[in-house]
């Protein structure tokens, strides 16, 4: 044999030997083939070929028929290999394999170099076809779950507008039957008047002072479950402690206010309105719900949290139970509280024992 003759024959096997260590290699790696400039397949490894089913090996198979039956799918990739062939691609594609299977395929296309004068594109892989369906599952989730809050703020929106028509009702009756009749009663007992009776017109003027501080106290209550004016004036740790004081008044229940770190801030006044409903919510619950003897409010702060602690000696409820029912009035007022303590990009805990009591827990963030 001539000299250059077996060096050929030296050079032809090195290359056999190194592309057969790079085909080895890529075999027990990834998903890999090897393709010409035209989208020929020049060779495919195992762990490829069993996900596309291919087992009709050829020289001139295209590698986008193995790829998809669809013709359209296959022109597009022939036109994706002609264009990307010296610059390279990456990128997701999605194929249907013979069994009518959905993959998915993190596709790298890279151009390489065997010989000096042959140009291949090396096809690299990686299967992603669980990352895509725990990708969708995500999205069904959370689709699902925005459609839940959707459905829950259209519950919550309706009620308080139903709320806020029953408060109106109710005012509208407070104003009408206490107010209303006091006025009229005062109209009718002025127009009654006989100076020249003098004794029966001190007797109504006497009388007239009396109605006169009962409409005025009745204006008074009307205003303040409006929007308490201490609220206004003096802050919120003021209008807590009115508040328990009022209420414990008129349910002749002990309701104590703590103001335990002597809390004197002004904050924004949609947080102390806000701040204040929480408070007002948790205890008209404790009257209402709990059949409770004791409540206490518990006000504290720090440099950066404001904390409100409402508790009773009530019956108490199991809070899973109760978190259930959203459309129950009690499921309802828990619900404000969280859209309200939201709101104030607060925190609000809920523990409760039955037979035992409840606390319910509000920590609002004091912004500087």
């Amino acid at each position: 044999m001539k000299r250059c003759d077996r060096e050929a024959l030296i050079d032809i096997k090195e290359h056999s030997a190194k592309e057969l260590k790079l085909n080895y290699a890529m075999e027990n790696a990834l998903l890999y083939c090897r393709i010409s400039p035209n989208g020929s397949i020049v060779h495919m490894g195992e762990k490829f070929a069993k996900l596309l089913n291919y087992t009709e090996f050829s020289s001139n198979k295209k590698f986008s028929e193995v790829l998809t039956s669809n013709e359209k799918e296959q022109l597009n990739f022939d036109r994706l290999i002609f264009e990307k062939q010296s610059s390279g691609w990456q990128g997701e594609i999605k194929i249907v394999n013979k069994e009518e299977k959905e993959i998915w395929l993190d596709l790298s296309m890279v151009p390489v170099m065997i010989e000096k004068k042959e140009l291949e594109l090396l096809i690299v892989c990686c299967n992603i076809t669980e990352y895509k369906k725990a990708e969708r599952e995500i999205k069904r989730l959370k689709l699902e779950s925005i459609t839940e809050k959707i459905n829950q703020q259209k519950i919550i929106s309706s009620k308080i507008v139903e709320n806020q028509e029953n408060e109106q009702n109710r005012i509208s009756r407070e104003i009408h039957d206490g107010i209303g009749q006091m006025l009229t009663g005062l109209k009718f007992i002025l127009e009654s008047i006989n100076l020249d009776d003098r004794e029966k017109s001190e007797q109504k003027i006497e009388y007239l002072k009396t109605l006169s501080s009962d409409i005025i106290k009745g204006v008074r209550t009307a205003i303040f479950n409006l929007m308490p004016p201490e609220l206004s004036d003096n802050g919120i740790a003021s209008s807590l402690s009115k508040l328990t004081q009022k209420l414990s008044k008129l349910t002749g229940k002990e309701i104590l206010f703590y103001n335990k770190t002597n809390f004197d801030q002004r904050l924004d006044s949609l947080i102390e309105i806000n701040i204040y409903r929480l408070a007002q919510e948790a205890i008209n619950n404790a009257i209402k719900y709990a059949e409770s003897s004791h409540i206490s409010l518990h006000l504290s702060h720090s440099d950066t949290f404001l904390s409100i602690i409402v508790e009773d000696n009530g019956k108490g409820f199991d809070i899973n139970s109760v978190n259930k029912k959203h459309n129950s009035e009690s499921g309802m007022g828990f619900l404000f509280m969280k859209e309200r303590i939201q709101y104030m990009n607060g925190q609000v805990f809920i523990n409760s024992i039955p037979e035992e009591g409840t606390r319910i827990t509000f920590n609002i963030p004091i912004l500087k």
